[in-house]
């Protein structure tokens, strides 16, 4: 329900009418996840799964070194893996990984990036910072902030 009153706003591009416990006039960089959780692409889901329970997230960035390319979330998991069953021991995350990885700058607005998310329809970017990924913003950590 809040979501879909921001994204109203958003889409209305009544941007100062959004107001809940605190304000949307923070930058990315005061709400995401930082350092991000990666995986490489030669994972297996199933050891995604276990970094996504440890770390208590739903999505981790597909990355090797320097290299960013894409995102696995919990719906890739079990559109890709559990609904055709596959055996996710042996489904490696570069198979069902979300392409490609959308990025935002950490000193934008959260209004920017949650126009970025509307347009495109994702929950999640990645925040780069001097052309490296940083930190990880998705939609939950935004209406965690608003509360």
């Amino acid at each position: 329900m809040v979501l879909k009153m921001i994204f109203y706003f958003l889409h209305k591009r009544s941007w100062n009418r959004v107001t809940f416990g605190r304000s949307l006039r923070g930058t990315i960089k005061s709400v995401m996840r930082s350092p991000p959780i990666t995986a490489l692409p030669s994972d297996s889901a199933s050891n995604v799964v276990r970094k996504m329970i440890s770390f208590d997230i739903g999505a981790v960035i597909v990355s090797d070194g320097d290299k960013h390319y894409g995102l696995v979330t919990e719906r890739d998991i079990l559109e890709r893996v559990s609904e055709v069953s596959k055996d996710p021991a042996k489904t490696l995350v570069k198979d069902i990984m979300s392409l490609p990885l959308t990025t935002v700058e950490y000193n934008k607005s959260l209004t920017d990036m949650l126009k970025i998310m509307h347009d495109k329809q994702i929950r999640r970017l990645a925040v780069i910072q001097e052309g490296e990924v940083t930190g990880i913003i998705t939609e939950r950590r935004i209406l965690e902030a608003l509360i």
